[in-house]
């Protein structure tokens, strides 16, 4: 027995199915995944990062961020330094 790499269900494991369950799920697997590969656009804006000057490494780290993963929540910034927040 197998189990699918995409949905997740048990399957009897043959040599034509090693990973996915159904050819359906293969190719929603296919569609889902992630691009590899940078557009031009954000390689043209990391070579524009590159060559400009920073104050501290957390406002670079915040622009490359924002370049190659604008769907994740931005670092909080207080001025230059990063904001670590309290646990009490």
């Amino acid at each position: 027995m197998g189990t699918c790499d995409y949905c997740g269900s048990r399957f009897p494991k043959t040599r034509a199915t090693r990973k996915y369950c159904t050819p359906r799920c293969k190719t929603n697997a296919c569609l889902d995944r992630k691009p590899s590969r940078l557009r031009a656009a954000d390689v043209q804006a990391i070579y524009e990062l590159l060559a400009s000057e920073f104050d501290c490494a957390e406002e670079l780290k915040e622009r490359l961020r924002a370049i190659l993963a604008p769907q994740m929540p931005p670092i909080p910034l207080d001025g230059n330094r990063v904001i670590i927040p309290r646990m009490d």
